[in-house]
């Protein structure tokens, strides 16, 4: 599989669903403290539901070694007119599958500086969709819990699995309601789509 975005070095628009101007463009190396930057505009459900149960934030080893990657990239967000990062998306080349690109998706939504419900996180993720198939990838895999409904709902925007659970979740969710212990919410999940 070639490397990752080797001939995408530039910035890629996005246009929010409010009509915000947003650039995406490969992280570098001396990205490092905006990356810690995002991290503290995010709540610890979306640190969570990107890291699972890892803790957020890297090294500046583990940075180099992501950033300088043939098999890695990292993309962030910025909203036209600011410095500052507001999302960001990695792609990896699964090991398992080499036809195969892993996505995680990270949108700030500390109230103060939130960019989630904007589509933001499904402009991205169409974004990363376009750049696999481009690069050659048969399939965007995700890794995800149930209670992530915006992810769901992501999956089901790039024509992945429609899953009947994912209604049931949002609305309990919206609601700030504990959804049915037959349905367990922390069980994670992994979906591949088709690109």
């Amino acid at each position: 599989m070639p490397s990752l975005l080797t001939d995408t070095r530039r910035a890629m628009l996005l246009t929010l669903d409010d009509g915000t101007i947003a650039h995406a463009r490969p992280a570098a190396v001396k990205d490092l403290p905006l990356i810690d930057d995002l991290h503290s505009r995010c709540s610890t459900g979306s640190l969570t539901a990107c890291y699972g149960g890892h803790l957020p934030g890297f090294t500046s080893m583990e940075w180099r070694r992501r950033a300088d990657s043939p098999r890695h990239c990292v993309l962030l967000v910025t909203p036209a007119g600011s410095d500052g990062v507001v999302a960001m998306a990695s792609m990896t080349e699964s090991p398992d599958a080499p036809d195969t690109c892993e996505m995680k998706l990270l949108v700030a939504d500390r109230s103060e500086a939130s960019f989630q419900s904007r589509g933001l996180g499904t402009a991205l993720a169409g974004l990363v969709a376009d750049l696999a198939r481009d690069t050659g990838f048969a399939s965007l895999a995700v890794s995800l819990s149930w209670a992530n409904w915006r992810m769901l709902l992501i999956v089901e925007h790039l024509g992945g699995p429609v899953l009947p659970q994912t209604s049931y979740v949002r609305n309990m969710a919206m609601l700030g309601l504990v959804p049915n212990r037959g349905l367990d919410v922390a069980d994670a999940i992994d979906l591949r789509i088709v690109l």
